[in-house]
């Protein structure tokens, strides 16, 4: 009886090889596709790691989400942590959203092989950026971004900013308006202008959504069955110096459903 106790504590108190933490993190898609960076941690020494990748939002109509085989780490004897690039994967204005697979194997002193599975999310944000941002005719630098345009599962969200920066020599005035208007609803446009101020030569002059907290955010509730929001966001800000003036803007519809909401 006192042996069946003894063996069945060893049992109890064997940890098996496996994976402890997982995270996987990724820069903005300017164009190129956003950079996947893993981090994964086991309770015992990793031979090498089968990492998987499947692009879950938003998905093409005949699009199938499945994993994919991007990579195979190899890792030297006494590795119990790993930092790991995985490649480029292209974002969405909308927030693209990917599943990330890990399948560790494990080699033990007596050359005994197990493994372990770990998955985890990671989102892609792909900007949309006025196609004229930069310096014109006045020499001020000017640049807007809608940087993301979602569905959160209660509010239609846009999210973006616009700056002027003043490379010349004289002093020069910003403004601008930032719009978000649901095209299909009778609703109100929630439009804000921005500011008129005067920068001198060396200083910025710039506006987030955010500095109006969410009140660019359209409330949508749950949607359901067919019901859509077709929304234009709009970021245009604007300089004058002199009897010059120029603008810059980012402008984008998109089309929002229950589908939208991750």
């Amino acid at each position: 009886m006192l042996l069946s106790i003894y063996l069945i504590g060893i049992v109890n108190n064997c940890e098996a090889a496996s994976i402890t933490y997982l995270n996987v993190t990724a820069n903005t898609d300017y164009g190129s596709g956003g950079e996947f960076y893993a981090s994964l941690s086991a309770n015992e020494n990793i031979s090498y790691i089968d990492w998987y990748v499947k692009h879950t939002y938003p998905l093409e109509e005949d699009e199938v989400s499945e994993y994919k085989h991007v990579l195979t780490s190899m890792h030297h004897s006494g590795t119990k942590s790993v930092y790991v690039y995985l490649g480029s994967f292209d974002g969405n204005i909308k927030i693209a959203e990917y599943d990330i697979k890990a399948v560790a194997t494990f080699t033990d002193a007596e050359n005994n092989t197990s493994s372990d599975t770990s998955t985890t999310l990671t989102s892609v944000y792909k900007p949309h950026i006025a196609p004229d941002s930069g310096e014109k005719e006045t020499g001020v630098y000017g640049y807007s971004e809608l940087t993301a345009h979602y569905y959160d599962g209660s509010y239609i969200v846009m999210d973006g900013y616009a700056c002027l920066y003043n490379n010349t020599d004289d002093d020069a005035t910003g403004s601008g308006r930032f719009r978000h208007t649901a095209l299909n609803k009778g609703l109100d446009e929630l439009e804000q202008p921005l500011p008129i101020s005067t920068f001198p030569s060396g200083q910025a002059y710039g506006y987030s959504t955010s500095d109006w907290g969410t009140y660019f955010n359209f409330f949508a509730g749950d949607l359901r069955d067919t019901d859509s929001w077709e929304c234009n966001a709009y970021l245009r800000i604007e300089v004058q110096q002199g009897n010059e003036k120029e603008d810059w803007l980012a402008q984008m519809n998109n089309t929002f459903d229950r589908n939208d909401y991750r």
